[in-house]
């Protein structure tokens, strides 16, 4: 395995995909996109303060991020 690839991090889209992806067409009562959002912040508070700096994220950005997945899921539906 090449160290380059090991010490990488994937892009914070890439785990957001990863973690809960967009599965559903329709969401009338949001519960899918609550769900998804739910996911994404349990995921990204799991991570270590080390792996959110190599994301250029600090912890107390994990709630808007959640929250703008929401209300991105709650507008493509």
């Amino acid at each position: 395995m090449d160290i380059a690839y090991k010490n990488s991090v994937p892009s914070l889209d890439e785990i957001i995909n990863s973690v809960a992806p967009k599965k559903f067409l329709r969401d009338p009562l949001g519960f899918f996109s609550g769900y998804r959002s739910y996911l994404i912040f349990s995921h990204l508070s799991g991570m270590s303060d080390e792996t959110l700096a190599k994301l250029k994220l600090k912890r107390q950005d994990i709630p808007a991020i959640a929250a703008k997945q929401l209300r991105s899921t709650a507008t493509a539906a």
